[in-house]
């Protein structure tokens, strides 16, 4: 028989052993709710680092859309900045607004002409390898109408002897490139690196005055009324356009970026035609794309200019070489019209019908399907009656023995029902 002490002695190492295994369960516990919340806190930071980069790849997605319908003009496709220019791209990206990214971002664009008439559909798709390793995707896609651009602002389209109100409230003859000075006023620097500047009036569209005395480093969006201080009265209309070379056999006007020669442009007006002398200014430049902190920038800069002058840190050169050329033509009359002829005066090379030589051939554009270039806008070799700014009056130099491209690129008329027309080269000089 066992005593009352050797009882309750059994009883205290009992329930000392069970206090044991009740704080290992206790331990057990803890550490399984310690290492669920340590999985947990892994799993919302991935979740949240993806949720980032989604949102990074739906912005550059839908950042290079806007950059290909801003386009500057419809243009032939071998000149920049236009709707002709708008097709598939590839590019990486590993840093946004400055800062590096914790991933590398693939972008593909891909555009998508189809069946539609001055429609094109482009689909950007984004790639990138998330944190835990797995592949990530993002598709935006829009539909990118082929309007002027110069007409993006008019609600309603005004008779030809009027001007039309676009953008800013002021007329659609005024380049887009103008900075608007916000006085009835617009400017632009017909050469970037020059020092000439023309002053337009909101209203009319006309050139008003010629400013001299600007800054080089200004730009046409740096412009400001202080910077207009010396001007004169010119009354005019602008003529502008781009020179291209191909000295390839057979020249290809739709890649025509071998290097710009010396040249400089004139416009010539009928005898006995009392009015002060065109000015025209030409500059050698290059097309380049970069991203700045408001989105994708595709921008024309002089040849010889570096990314400082965008203020950019790095940009991507385009390839593309040509000619800039802007000519304050005066205009006499109620409205204000011109005639003549413009000319492409070579600096240090030569015109002639010989391999030694250069031919200059002048990009026309049968607008109304007429079967002539007959209209002004289609660049004729000679101007009449010209009551508006005209833009994209484009040449290609050629070498002499060579033949200007026929027939260069096709172009779909405004009538879905019509038979595609050709966009050809006529031969200008000699």
């Amino acid at each position: 028989m066992h005593s009352p002490s050797s009882r309750r002695h059994r009883s205290s190492r009992t329930q000392r052993g069970v206090t044991l295994i009740e704080a290992l369960l206790s331990f057990l516990v803890l550490a399984v709710g310690v290492l669920a919340m340590s999985k947990l806190h892994r799993h919302l930071q991935t979740d949240a680092d993806l949720a980032r980069q989604r949102t990074d790849a739906v912005r550059m997605a839908q950042q290079d859309i806007e950059s290909v319908r801003s386009y500057a003009s419809l243009g032939h496709p071998a000149q920049a900045s236009s709707y002709e220019r708008i097709e598939n791209s590839t590019s990486s990206v590993d840093r946004l607004n400055g800062q590096r990214l914790n991933t590398v971002f693939h972008l593909n664009r891909q555009v998508d002409n189809g069946s539609l008439v001055r429609m094109k559909s482009a689909t950007v798709t984004v790639d990138w390898t998330a944190r835990d390793g797995g592949a990530r995707q993002v598709e935006v896609s829009s539909v990118i109408a082929g309007q002027n651009p110069a007409l993006a602002g008019a609600l309603t389209l005004a008779p030809s002897a009027l001007t039309a109100p676009g953008g800013s409230a002021r007329s659609t003859r005024i380049p887009l490139i103008a900075k608007n000075l916000g006085d009835g006023r617009s400017a632009m620097k017909p050469v970037i690196a020059g020092t000439t500047a023309f002053v337009f009036d909101n209203l009319s569209g006309q050139v008003t005055q010629r400013c001299t005395e600007v800054p080089g480093v200004i730009s046409t969006e740096q412009l400001a009324g202080d910077h207009l201080t010396h001007c004169t009265e010119a009354r005019g209309l602008l003529l502008s356009g781009t020179v291209r070379f191909s000295i390839s056999i057979p020249p290809d006007p739709q890649a025509a970026n071998d290097p710009p020669l010396d040249l400089a442009l004139s416009v010539s007006l009928p005898s006995g035609v009392e009015a002060a002398s065109p000015w025209c200014g030409a500059e050698a430049q290059k097309t380049v794309l970069y991203r700045a902190a408001d989105g994708v920038h595709r921008v024309a800069v002089p040849l010889a200019a570096g990314p400082a002058s965008v203020g950019a840190a790095a940009w991507s050169d385009l390839g593309e070489r040509f000619v800039s050329y802007h000519c304050l033509v005066p205009a006499t009359g109620s409205p204000p019209r011109w005639s003549g002829a413009s000319t492409v005066i070579p600096l240090g090379w030569t015109i002639g019908a010989t391999a030694a030589d250069r031919k200059v051939c002048r990009y026309a554009w049968d607008h109304d399907g007429s079967g002539a270039i007959d209209r002004n806008d289609e660049h004729p070799a000679v101007y009449s009656d010209v009551d508006r700014t005209l833009t994209q009056q484009n040449f290609l130099v050629i070498r002499g023995d060579q033949p200007c491209p026929d027939g260069a690129a096709a172009r779909m008329d405004a009538d879905a029902s019509a038979a595609p027309s050709q966009v050809a080269t006529i031969q200008h000089q000699p």
